[in-house]
């Protein structure tokens, strides 16, 4: 998977971003200016201990725009801005992605955040 990340001053706010590549748009919905590191450390956790969780015992977390859903078979996200949008084709709004793709990627996600959050 490839991804860059960014800094944006929003209305007097820093928004940290991901800009990934276009069969992974569901990861730009990470960006918001409300990211620390303990709070990605949280769901690289859960993700962590989903990996031996059985389908309908996962370890899920959600902000407005994305769900995520973490079990034993790997991970799921979930466009629901998109959704809210009226797109509800699951090709259009999911992605799977395996343990090691998400965590490498929150991980890379977590390191960009303690560089440069203030």
């Amino acid at each position: 998977m490839k991804y860059s990340f960014y800094k944006e001053e929003v209305s007097m706010s820093i928004i940290l971003g991901v800009m990934p590549e276009e069969k992974y748009s569901i990861i730009f919905r990470f960006g918001d200016s409300g990211w620390t590191p303990q709070k990605i450390q949280t769901i690289i956790d859960g993700i962590e201990e989903s990996k031996t969780k059985e389908k309908g015992d996962e370890y899920k977390w959600a902000n407005e725009d994305v769900v995520l859903f973490a079990n034993k078979n790997g991970i799921l996200l979930i466009d629901s801005m998109a959704q809210r949008g009226g797109v509800y084709d699951p090709d259009i709004i999911s992605l799977r992605l395996t343990h090691d793709e998400m965590l490498t990627f929150l991980k890379d996600f977590k390191k960009f955040i303690v560089d440069n959050k203030q």
